[in-house]
């Protein structure tokens, strides 16, 4: 770095792939047009090593220690931020300079003992939104297919699933066929209290051990290669001859899809597949 004269310039680029241009000399430096990451985290080295004072633009000056706000020009003591060293890293800097607002926190959903992770597979997200069943803001939202004669204009809360009032107020249930010999009560558990999910054509749901098995989401081959009993579930369901392209084909994303179950008596894993 010059001690004198016209500052430096350098273009610093860093292991992530992040940059930023860097002014300056042995009194200070100034970095524009940089990148979270790892330039943030070689920031706050530099400061940690140096002592020195960050200055971010339109932000509060952060110092390393409570004694070193008496240094700053007196327009910036009072705002001032101390960070001590031990916790100056790129994430403390990105809060200060670029504050995000937190996610609220949300309920813990009802327990789905045939769909145990409706957020995972993408059957129920996180929304404001009030449910068209009970008119309350929950935090989350069914975003999978509803069968009612009286299908209410909003989405549906989890819990008016879970607690089997949409199906008694609209009648709704939300896959459309139970797969295989089960008791009734376990049928009406699938239908009218457990969060359905997206297929291409209508989803129904599979069954082994005399009960309804959980739906783990939809898979394509890459997914599938770590389940040989759900592949082998699907092989019988196919003509010989065209079940090793079929199974190659398969895409979590696109179409043919599969959709992943698990028994929930025995742990074997199940699955069937449809297109557009």
């Amino acid at each position: 770095m010059p001690a004198s004269g016209l500052p430096g310039s350098w273009d610093l680029e860093a292991g992530d792939g992040g940059g930023s241009e860097v002014y300056g000399d042995s009194t200070g430096l100034t970095f524009n047009r940089f990148s979270t990451g790892a330039v943030l985290d070689r920031m706050a080295q530099l400061a940690r090593r140096t002592g020195a004072v960050v200055l971010p633009l339109d932000g509060p000056a952060i110092v390393g220690d409570e004694a070193d706000r008496g240094h700053l020009p007196e327009p910036l003591r009072a705002d001032a931020i101390v960070v001590p060293p031990a916790v100056l890293t790129g994430r403390a800097l990105a809060q200060i300079i670029d504050p995000q607002p937190e996610e609220p926190l949300r309920p813990i959903l009802p327990d789905f003992p045939y769909h145990p992770s409706p957020v995972a597979t993408g059957s129920v997200t996180a929304s404001d939104e009030a449910c068209g069943c009970c008119g309350q803001q929950r935090g989350w939202i069914y975003t999978g297919p509803v069968y009612a004669a009286d299908v209410p204009g909003t989405g549906i809360c989890p819990y008016c699933i879970a607690f089997g009032t949409a199906a008694e107020r609209h009648g709704a249930s939300f896959t459309d066929t139970v797969d295989g010999d089960v008791p009734r009560e376990v049928v009406l558990a699938i239908l009218e209290r457990t969060p359905g999910f997206v297929a291409w054509q209508s989803p129904y749901w599979l069954t082994h051990c005399g009960d309804g098995a959980a739906f783990l989401g939809r898979a394509g081959a890459r997914e599938l290669a770590a389940f040989p009993s759900a592949v082998e579930h699907l092989r019988r369901q196919w003509p010989a001859g065209r079940a090793d392209g079929l199974l190659d084909s398969l895409d979590k994303d696109g179409s043919p899809t599969a959709y992943l179950f698990r028994c929930r008596t025995c742990g074997i894993h199940l699955a069937y597949a449809d297109f557009t």
